[in-house]
């Protein structure tokens, strides 16, 4: 009786382990997996919209300026400077080099360090603002001349220029240091 039911069990083994080798050869390699996860394709913001985006937050950050009370006539039009030239300058690297690290840089700065660091200063009291104004305005000075160099690059297609100033960008404003 022992050999019929070793027999039998044996027989059982031989039988899963001739299903498991037919099924993982017809299933090419795959014997009861879950089916692999599908992960949404990564879509890439679109250029356009991107930059609308860009140049409204730059409209919406001269409207602050604007409309704060106690900014002085030379603030708003040092401000406004740096908004006109990221408007000429921005769209320019966009439109001819959209996947340039100095692209990404100056899209930083038109959408996140500027309007920050404007942003900090209106919301100094008017005392603080009094103080700071002088390096407040000697750093917009700074960025202004930054971002007419990286036009100049842009209007003479210096493309050599376009990693250093790229570097040095991310450099000196990643941090927020404007």
């Amino acid at each position: 009786m022992g050999t019929v039911i070793g027999s039998f069990i044996g027989g059982l083994l031989a039988i899963g382990a001739a299903v498991f080798i037919y099924k993982k050869i017809k299933g090419n390699g795959k014997v009861d997996e879950a089916p692999p996860e599908t992960t949404p394709p990564v879509q890439k913001p679109d250029p356009e919209a991107e930059l609308k985006a860009l140049m409204a937050r730059l409209i919406q950050l001269n409207i602050q300026i604007r409309t704060t009370f106690g900014l002085t006539s030379d603030v708003i039009q040092m401000i406004e400077d740096v908004i006109d030239l990221l408007k000429k300058t921005v769209p320019q690297m966009v439109a001819r080099h959209p996947s340039e690290t100095l692209t990404y840089e100056l899209k930083r700065i038109c959408g996140d360090h500027l309007p920050q660091v404007v942003s900090e200063f209106i919301d100094l009291s008017g005392e603080s603002r009094e103080r700071h104004v002088q390096s407040f305005m000697a750093s917009l000075g700074d960025v202004r001349e930054q971002i007419r160099r990286a036009n100049e690059i842009v209007e003479h297609n210096e493309v050599a220029e376009f990693k250093v100033m790229a570097s040095f960008l991310k450099t000196k404003y990643s941090s927020g240091n404007i």
